[in-house]
């Protein structure tokens, strides 16, 4: 929702789950600054460093294990870089454009498969002008992104305004959209507390 606040709390989320170290934390507080998308070279070895570790552990889900399938798509399971998305600075890094896996790590692979598949392509009215490459999560044909804000706070704050509710949710186990940054970026919303957070339950106390 915010490029700083969404950088600085997957920093701090990270350093919290003893997934980053206090030296890796330690740096990247003291070389990077996330309010600005332009880095430094010691931000850039102070991020790889931080990149490096989600190499062997799954960012969307930290504690799921990791898709150990022998397919030519589990080996290359990397979005395409794309210039210009946000956030800015971490968009810049190879370990960022890793696709998201979820509870079962291999789903990916399961429906590239499915999708490419001719009558299934045919029964959704896909494919129509016969592409010659195959259906991915992120497509590598479009390779930059000139449109993406660094913060969607303004927006956020119209709709407000205009009467509209907005629901926001981040997983607890989520290194990429965890809760420390959606702390930070509400709180940089500035909007008035009704009620403090709390455990939400669903009607069967779940």
């Amino acid at each position: 929702m915010d490029d700083e606040t969404d950088q600085t709390g997957m920093v701090d989320y990270a350093w919290d789950h003893a997934v980053i170290s206090d030296g890796v934390y330690s740096n990247i507080k003291i070389k990077c600054n996330f309010s600005t998308p332009n880095t430094t070279n010691g931000c850039t070895e102070a991020m790889q460093a931080y990149f490096d570790v989600y190499n062997i552990i799954d960012m969307y889900s930290l504690y799921a294990p990791t898709c150990n399938s022998n397919s030519s798509t589990s080996n290359n399971r990397q979005r395409p870089m794309i210039q210009g998305i946000a956030p800015q600075i971490f968009s810049k890094f190879d370990r960022w454009h890793m696709r998201p896996a979820g509870y079962d790590p291999c789903l990916s692979d399961y429906t590239e498969v499915y999708l490419n598949r001719p009558d299934v392509q045919q029964a959704l009215h896909a494919n129509v002008t016969n592409i010659s490459y195959p259906w991915t999560h992120c497509s590598d044909i479009i390779n930059t992104w000139g449109d993406a804000p660094s913060s969607m706070l303004p927006t956020l704050k119209k709709l407000i305004a205009g009467g509209i509710r907005i629901w926001v949710f981040s997983g607890d186990t989520d290194g990429r959209i965890p809760v420390t940054a959606t702390r930070l970026t509400l709180n940089k919303l500035g909007q008035k507390i009704i009620e403090d957070w709390t455990p939400w339950y669903t009607n069967h106390k779940q």
